[in-house]
């Protein structure tokens, strides 16, 4: 894997040492991010909704279910306080701009890999407590007594 600042020489490389280019490149990449970091949040909304609607429903199941959907919702909540934290804080790219490209790139990518991470870490939260969510979905299904 190629260090930040051999990443920026290859995209002002292929910008053909146009530093706006190059910068507008490493802006929409971070522009990417924002937008799965979106999506995340909104599915994490949509299942604190449906919770608030059939949580009850689903915590009279067992005590398994009551365990599964609790810890469940608490994780998706980490997930996307993790994404807004670590994806969603500001931070402007002008506040990198450096008489260097290189240098001025490097820290851009910096930024966009921290951030970066942290959406991996909030996906990976996310599918952790969906999966404890509808497991305990599942629970209740199971529970249910044929018509």
């Amino acid at each position: 894997m190629a260090t930040a600042r051999e990443e920026a020489g290859a995209i002002l490389q292929l910008a053909r040492g146009d530093t706006l280019k190059a910068y507008e490149m490493v802006e929409r990449q971070l522009s990417v991010l924002v937008l799965r970091t979106q999506v995340m949040l909104s599915l994490s909304g949509i299942v604190i909704t449906v919770t608030g609607f059939s949580g009850r429903a689903v915590a009279q199941t067992s005590n398994l279910a009551r365990w599964s959907i609790a810890t469940g919702i608490f994780v998706v909540l980490a997930a996307a306080a993790a994404a807004i934290w670590g994806v969603l804080r500001l931070n402007w790219l002008t506040q990198t701009i450096h008489e260097d490209p290189l240098t001025m790139l490097a820290r851009q990518i910096e930024i966009r890999d921290a951030k970066s991470r942290f959406l991996s870490a909030a996906l990976v939260l996310f599918v952790i407590g969906f999966s404890l969510y509808c497991f305990a979905i599942a629970q209740l299904l199971i529970a249910a007594r044929p018509v």
